[in-house]
């Protein structure tokens, strides 16, 4: 048995929803009553796609319970194992993603286990927080817990408080470490309520009769959660500062969800159609099932095998990275210049979202020339015969569409890499680029299953990462073991420190792109 010290209590029960485990499986069973005919009229629409991901309300039951209990009637609960619960933060303020120590979550029909290892996962990618006192006086998540036990039993949990998030490209980083976690037989369920309309609330954007402006405001936003739009809905929200709660837990859950997947509204309705509490002010609740022709499996099984670059395409990558070097040396003020003042046009292949890496290196004089300095080295890892490092970024997942990341990290590599001076006009002329675009990283059991010069690796330990493109322990001379130790030293560990227990690794692929090998 779990120690109360590693128990999330109940705080809400009794005040938000019934505290009494018989009253609240009478409240729930009305409440699935009452969803019957509006989910069967959704499952006539799945057409044989699995639902992956719901939306449910967490206001209290009296308000928007019905509408939660069409979200979870929409998956076929036997078929769930596992439910990564997103929600928001509303009583402290974080930047990221947030879970907890605990071990299980409290229900008023007995506890939920907490699946510690994949929390465990999460926490060494160093980009989820351990909050165990934010979680514990959170209500997002508790206001779901007695409707997955009800409905599927016994499942695991990952419950996970999503806080700011300052663009789309942070939501896709927070994703990509739920996202390896994925299998067939987990569903994503995300708390959130919608518009948070009158004086209480801060928000009018409208006066007068409401109702048709309120109505018309929230199908804007669930019109870009129907169509997988992550891009529009977060545009629709910088828009119209809409009150929505879980806004950065539906931003996580449109950049988790594979391309094919949509949104299906099941239910609509506001707290005035329970109590009208007054004439000015209303919140929204929406059930969403999100389904998809592709399970989580495929998805995984997809993002290993990307489409292999054309000759053009590898080209146009080279040719955009030397027109965004001229272009933000010239300006020298570290930013990225806009894709349309470069004069390159790009082919539908690199708008697919892909990581990549930028290195440059500075062509170096004849061994025999008595200008060379022979002792001068790299201690980054990507010194070759010939040449040196100059500057190398890179975004190891797909955050954004390919062309725009060799912008980003050419631009990143030329003026914001920590290890050398901006680079200077005259520079450009001696400088020799490498684009390395990368596979998505996936998980390995361990150090065996790594390939020393034909897998990028990923290290994740103590809450510390640290990566090497695959030819760089080739280019050293180094063997796994080295070439692990020196990844746990650039991580700022030990060199054994790949070998503890809390060591995790991942691997990828790169296809390279040479600028000297297109010389004319």
């Amino acid at each position: 048995m779990f120690r109360l010290a590693n128990k999330r209590p109940l705080k809400f029960a009794g005040s938000w929803y019934e505290a009494d485990p018989k009253r609240l499986a009478t409240q729930l069973d009305q409440y699935n009553s009452g969803a019957q005919s509006k989910v069967s009229s959704f499952e006539s629409q799945l057409n044989g796609q699995a639902v992956l991901a719901v939306v449910a309300p967490h206001a209290g039951y009296a308000f928007s319970g019905q509408t939660a209990a069409c979200s979870y009637m929409a998956p076929e609960g036997k078929k769930i194992k596992r439910v990564f619960l997103l929600g928001p933060s509303h009583y402290v303020g974080f930047p990221g993603a947030a879970v907890t120590s605990d071990k299980s979550f409290a229900t008023v029909f007995g506890d939920l286990s907490v699946d510690v290892a994949a929390v465990s996962a999460l926490q060494k990618s160093g980009e989820f927080h351990e909050l165990q006192d934010v979680h514990r006086q959170e209500h997002s998540l508790e206001m779901q817990l007695a409707f997955i036990k009800r409905d599927f039993g016994n499942v695991k949990i990952v419950p996970i408080l999503i806080g700011r998030l300052d663009s789309t490209a942070e939501a896709k980083q927070v994703a990509s470490h739920i996202k390896r976690l994925l299998r067939d037989g987990d569903l994503i369920a995300v708390s959130s309520d919608f518009t948070h309309f009158g004086p209480r609330y801060g928000y009018t954007p409208f006066k007068g009769d409401f109702s048709d402006n309120l109505k018309k405001l929230d199908m804007e936003a669930f019109s870009y959660l129907q169509n997988n739009d992550l891009d529009g809905f977060f545009s629709f929200y910088k828009r119209t500062d809409d009150t929505i709660c879980g806004v950065y837990a539906l931003t996580v859950l449109l950049a988790l969800l594979p391309a094919e997947a949509r949104g299906h509204l099941i239910d609509y309705r506001t707290s005035r159609d329970s109590i009208v509490e007054d004439a000015q002010n209303s919140v929204s609740y929406l059930s969403i099932a999100f389904a998809s022709p592709q399970s989580w499996s495929a998805v995984a099984a997809s993002a290993k095998n990307s489409e292999p670059l054309s000759l053009s395409d590898k080209r146009t990558l080279l040719a955009l990275a030397k027109a965004t070097l001229a272009k933000c040396v010239a300006k020298g003020d570290g930013e990225a210049p806009a894709y349309k003042s470069l004069g390159v046009e790009v082919s539908e292949r690199l708008r697919q979202e892909q990581g990549v890496f930028v290195t440059l290196f500075k062509k170096m004089p004849a061994v025999d020339d008595p200008g060379h300095d022979a002792t001068k080295t790299s201690t980054t890892g990507g010194a070759r015969q010939g040449k040196e490092l100059r500057g190398c970024i890179g975004y190891i997942m797909p955050v954004k569409p390919l062309y725009q990341a060799v912008i980003d990290n050419a631009t990143a590599a030329a003026t914001r890499d920590h290890r050398f001076t901006p680079l200077q006009p005259d520079e450009l002329e001696h400088l020799e680029i490498e684009i390395s675009v990368l596979t998505n990283p996936y998980p390995v059991a361990g150090p065996s299953e790594i390939r020393v010069g034909t897998d990028g690796v990923l290290l994740f330990c103590q809450g510390r990462q640290s990566v090497f493109l695959p030819h760089v322990a080739t280019e050293f001379g180094w063997n796994l073991d080295e070439t692990l130790s020196q990844l746990a030293i650039k991580a700022g560990l030990p060199r054994q420190a790949w070998k503890s227990a809390d060591a995790q690794f991942e691997v990828f692929q790169a296809e390279s792109i040479d600028s000297k090998d297109f010389e004319d």
